[in-house]
């Protein structure tokens, strides 16, 4: 690969990844604007030009790249003519872990699976910033038990990890490696952060129409609303799932039935005879991709 001014140990970490005998699996830690997509997307370009055929798993639920914000997506990379490249998503339901992390992980480790199942060379994880404090490291340890990756990449200003890093210092069928933030990377605001994710609402939602749903006999699950208020429906964040609980498409509920068992609902969903159950989300939005809290 041509140098067009990537860091050198992002050129070394391909150059050894190359060399990598078996399927790998790269898992790529840090904290907010760090550079973990740069680098995911860094690693996803030179394999395509190998042509050799990856997957990227988007686990940023705030600043997500592959699906709307509050998911986890995944798509096959290559340079294949003649067949598409397959994507999945994962409805998680909210745009940070917290209050989810039984969602987030077993999204990511089921859309693993699907990249596993779709004959893959190789698997890049690009991760939350949600990093400081006990819960978000125990998550974090937890997460890279569960995916158990080949590869473990922290990008850190200082050495901010290193609490997390030792538990897996000398596992010796991990690569660790360690990685200043690139200068390049800027630090976005928390405004930059909420407007960003509006425009990615507003354009996943950009052509959905308002359909009624019946949804009497289908499954229910996640941060199920109360079958009593009607108030606390109105503008949830929901998400269509198949018979293996894949994401088909997110709606926002507008208004509900409850003796009927029905809702109207903004949504671009095509195939309803494929829905076998609704996630329920925390999240409240308007089409504009507006997000609010409401008092239920």
């Amino acid at each position: 690969m041509i140098d067009h001014g990537e860091p050198k140990e992002w050129i070394r970490l391909c150059s050894e990844l190359d060399r990598f005998e078996g399927r790998f699996l790269v898992c790529v830690l840090g904290a907010s604007d760090t550079g973990k997509s740069s680098l995911c997307r860094y690693l996803v370009s030179h394999f395509r030009q190998q042509d050799c055929r990856v997957a990227l798993v988007d686990a940023d639920l705030d600043q997500s790249t592959l699906g709307p914000p509050a998911t986890v997506g995944m798509k096959v990379f290559s340079l294949l003519k003649g067949k598409d490249d397959p994507s999945f998503l994962r409805f998680v339901g909210y745009i940070s872990p917290v209050g989810h992390l039984l969602q987030t992980l077993v999204a990511i480790r089921v859309l693993i699976d699907r990249a596993v199942e779709q004959g893959v060379e190789g698997i890049i994880l690009d991760t939350s910033g949600f990093l400081f404090g006990k819960v978000a490291l125990e998550f974090k340890f937890q997460k890279i038990e569960l995916v158990n990756p080949t590869h473990l990449i922290a990008l850190e200003r200082s050495r901010e990890l290193e609490a997390l890093l030792k538990n897996f210092s000398h596992r010796r069928s991990l690569s660790l490696c360690r990685f200043l933030v690139p200068e390049f990377v800027q630090v976005k605001s928390r405004e930059q952060r909420r407007q960003y994710r509006k425009e990615r609402f507003r354009n996943y939602f950009q052509e959905a129409r308002t359909v009624n749903f019946n949804f009497r006999g289908t499954g229910l699950h996640g941060h199920l609303p109360n079958l009593q208020n009607l108030r606390d429906w109105q503008d949830l964040l929901v998400g269509f799932c198949d018979d293996r609980n894949d994401t088909l498409a997110l709606g926002i509920i507008k208004n509900v039935d409850l003796r009927q068992k029905e809702f109207s609902c903004l949504t671009s969903l095509q195939h309803w005879q494929k829905v076998r159950s609704i996630q329920f989300g925390s999240l409240y939005l308007d089409q504009s991709g507006r997000e609010f809290f409401r008092k239920v």
